[in-house]
């Protein structure tokens, strides 16, 4: 199990946190704090960097981290449905209050819904077909 230390607080006036990278929803570029915002099913972490750098480097951890628009990277593992217009991304199979989702642009839409396909794809080749 792979960890990623991390901030509990965008100020950095908070203790490190170990957080697992299988636990990262997405993550996101926060302007106004010059840093990404790591997203989990309980908390947001924060650290500096770019989208893109901190997309790579989960990525070469063994995680699918795939960009979905300039500011947003959805670990696609954990995305168990998405709507159109506006785009975005879920992380829980049911609606409820207070979800979390990641917005997307329509391109990254369209990528998003071609990997999990190829994911489905590859994960029925894998199940025996009994006669």
């Amino acid at each position: 199990m792979e960890y990623v230390a991390l901030l509990a607080d965008h100020k950095g006036k908070t203790d490190v946190i170990h957080v697992k990278i299988t636990d990262i929803l997405y993550l996101s570029y926060i302007k106004t704090y010059r840093k990404v915002a790591f997203y989990t099913a309980d908390a947001t972490y924060y650290f500096v960097g770019s989208k893109e750098h901190w997309t790579e480097v989960l990525n070469n951890s063994g995680v699918k981290f795939m960009d979905v628009d300039r500011h947003n990277s959805v670990n696609v593992m954990k995305v168990r449905r998405t709507e159109t217009k506006p785009y975005y991304a879920y992380f829980e199979k049911f609606r409820r209050v207070n979800e979390l989702r990641c917005s997307m642009s329509a391109r990254g839409y369209s990528e998003l819904l071609e990997e999990l396909s190829v994911g489905i794809e590859q994960k029925q080749k894998l199940v025996p077909i009994l006669q």
